[in-house]
């Protein structure tokens, strides 16, 4: 009988429960699937101890029994009712092993079967069954349940919960008693649980509605491809857990989940790339949106550029005042909007502001000749109301008088000899005959 005890790690009691507890520590230390021989030999051990531990109670008893005599006073009832954990006699309470393989059997389906919100009622009852009230068919019904759950996951996240609540599957150095394949499989989910729990709870929210949607949506569209990643990311990080919290339909829509992944994948992985390389940090976010600024600006007066060429314009040299502040100024101005196309529009401003601004009185003469070149380009288009323009005749012979002599323009001379009104039309100075000069000379 010490043998047993020792099998047991335990020195020699009548303490029934000290007995179950040492063979739970010794079950699992044990591989079911492949140590049957050991297992045999430790529920030998664990039968022989609890006998052996019944029969030193009974002789106890008997030895404490009181002699009853017709002298002896009356003994006493015990004070308290018999302890129900007490083990009772093998005939009243041990099932055969049919009706336990049985039992395993009905729960093992039963548990399979259940709703998610219906597992711990199922559960409950399964330990409470009569016939399975030995710890070595608690053990088979772990067993069992392990093995369900590791070659089925799809969807059985709340059985996994509930049995590593009731079997202690979470504690420290848990050896879950299962096959080898399934206690490493338990031991993974537990870690990938916790790795998902750590994650941000944005994230986390996000997934949990990645796992319903996948559920309910077999062909996800555009309004579902922003949930397309998350699956594929816990399909990746959290493999085992996956599978167990994703339900059996969402198992079957994954394969279209994972297809509208891999479409927007590319574009996806660009953008993102784009958005960490250029806003990545407030420093980058700011660089970007100067040099942006920057590539405006150029790009502005690149293309400014472009359309004077092409049209053969000049390029704006001030920016256009108004003409009431122009003939109620007395200092000289020269201002003028015109860019571009010689247009109807563009030619209106100018002939207005040759006429009613005091533009030849600055002292910029390449912005005096461009801005008459611009009149005269006009007129000659046919895009100048005065037909009769005495000021852009003058304008005109002392061009021509100018290049004929080789010498700069003085368009000034058109002006009027007395100050001029806002509105009044200049009178020109005429160019003298360079004949008459000669004669006068002589």
């Amino acid at each position: 009988m010490t043998a047993a005890f020792e099998r047991l790690g335990l020195a020699p009691t009548r303490d029934a429960k000290a007995i179950k507890r040492a063979y739970a520590a010794a079950l699992k230390a044990i591989d079911q699937g492949s140590e049957r021989e050991a297992f045999e030999r430790l529920r030998q051990a664990y039968e022989q101890a609890l006998a052996w531990a019944a029969q030193a109670d009974d002789e106890q008893e008997s030895e404490d029994e009181p002699d009853i005599s017709p002298h002896s006073p009356p003994v006493a009832p015990p004070a308290d009712p018999p302890r129900m954990d007490e083990p009772l006699p093998a005939a009243t309470v041990s099932p055969t092993p049919d009706e336990a393989r049985q039992a395993l059997r009905h729960w093992t389906e039963q548990l399979r079967d259940a709703p998610p919100e219906a597992i711990a009622d199922v559960f409950e009852a399964a330990l409470a069954d009569p016939r399975l009230l030995h710890l070595d068919s608690h053990a088979q019904l772990e067993a069992r349940i392990a093995d369900l759950l590791h070659d089925d996951p799809a969807g059985r996240a709340a059985l996994f919960d509930t049995a590593a609540l009731r079997f202690h599957w979470a504690d420290r150095n848990a050896r879950p008693i299962a096959s080898t394949a399934a206690a490493h499989w338990i031991s993974r989910v537990i870690n990938q649980g916790l790795q998902w729990q750590a994650q941000a709870p944005a994230v986390t929210d996000l997934q949990k509605q990645a796992l319903d949607a996948a559920a309910r949506v077999a062909s996800p569209g555009p309004a579902q491809a922003r949930l397309a990643p998350a699956l594929d990311d816990m399909a990746r990080d959290f493999p085992d857990w996956f599978a167990l919290h994703l339900a059996a339909q969402g198992h079957a829509h994954l394969p279209a989940w994972l297809a509208l992944h891999a479409r927007l994948a590319s574009r996806w992985a660009g953008q993102i790339e784009r958005q960490q390389r250029y806003f990545g940090t407030r420093g980058k976010t700011v660089r970007t949106l100067l040099g942006g600024f920057f590539v405006l600006l150029l790009a502005a007066a690149v293309l400014s550029g472009v359309m004077s060429r092409m049209t053969g314009g000049p390029a704006p040299a001030v920016v256009a005042v108004p003409t009431s502040a122009l003939s109620a100024t007395p200092e000289a101005v020269l201002a003028y909007e015109i860019t571009g196309a010689v247009t109807r529009d563009s030619c209106e401003s100018t002939e207005e502001f040759v006429h009613e601004s005091n533009w030849l009185q600055v002292g910029d003469s390449d912005a005096v000749a461009l801005l008459a070149t611009r009149a005269m380009r006009c007129q000659d288009k046919g895009l100048w109301s005065r037909k009769d323009d005495a000021l852009m005749a003058c304008l005109r012979a002392e061009r021509a008088a100018a290049l004929a002599a080789g010498r700069v323009e003085d368009a000034p001379r058109c002006l009027p000899s007395g100050p001029r009104v806002a509105g009044e039309k200049p009178e020109p100075a005429r160019p003298e005959n360079q004949g008459s000069r000669q004669k006068e000379s002589r």
